[in-house]
């Protein structure tokens, strides 16, 4: 009886073969994480960390990988930054852990049949969760500095104040995000593609031997 000819891509029936994959990504992940926020450090809130963390949670067959390579990520980077007031480095974590949630709410519209194309679809969703998590990183973070901090009065002018002197930073921050999202997501479509060619070139060759 002929099997039925499965959807899912090349590169990820490669992935559901070979654990060491699944390894050496979460190693890219964690690595490349770590290293941004020390070399960009001349670009404020440019970071690919929350992308890493959005894109994993797509990635990973578990959320708790993506949670894990950010928690990883963060402390390993914060133990040679230095640390900073705990309130704020709790809503700056807690802000790209919500990273991870997008991240799933893009894997939920992906078709059970093909659990790994990226359609049209899933381009928006990810164009979406990019800006929400931009966002929300900007009014949490925000709102703890003028809560807790010294900086601004207790009042809603002072509220307005502190999220007005945060927009350029909030601008970058969506760049960013969007860049590296996008980087991520077109990274993966190309090698998805590659190995696809490269596993249409290998049946080719099966068929030639086989045939001979």
């Amino acid at each position: 009886m002929k099997q039925p000819r499965s959807e899912k891509s090349a590169f990820f029936q490669a992935w559901d073969q070979e654990r060491w994959i699944q390894i050496a990504f979460f190693a890219v992940v964690v690595s490349i994480g770590v290293a941004s926020r020390f070399w960009l450090v001349d670009w404020p809130n440019v970071k690919p960390v929350a992308a890493l963390v959005l894109f994993s949670a797509f990635f990973f067959r578990r959320v708790s990988f993506a949670l894990l390579a950010l928690v990883l990520i963060m402390v390993i980077s914060d133990l040679g930054i230095g640390a900073y007031d705990w309130r704020l480095m709790a809503s700056v974590y807690l802000s790209l852990a919500i990273a991870a949630g997008l991240g799933c709410w893009v894997k939920a519209s992906v078709s059970p049949t093909a659990p790994t194309r990226l359609g049209i679809g899933q381009i928006g969703r990810f164009t979406i969760a990019s800006l929400i998590m931009s966002t929300v990183f900007f009014v949490l973070t925000n709102g703890v500095v003028w809560w807790f901090g010294q900086w601004y009065p207790a009042s809603w002018s002072g509220l307005a104040s502190c999220y007005a002197a945060g927009l350029p930073f909030y601008r970058a921050t969506m760049i960013g995000d969007l860049f590296f999202t996008g980087a991520l997501v077109g990274g993966y479509m190309a090698i998805d593609a590659i190995c696809a060619r490269a596993s249409l070139w290998r049946g080719r060759v099966a068929i030639a031997v086989s045939d001979s």
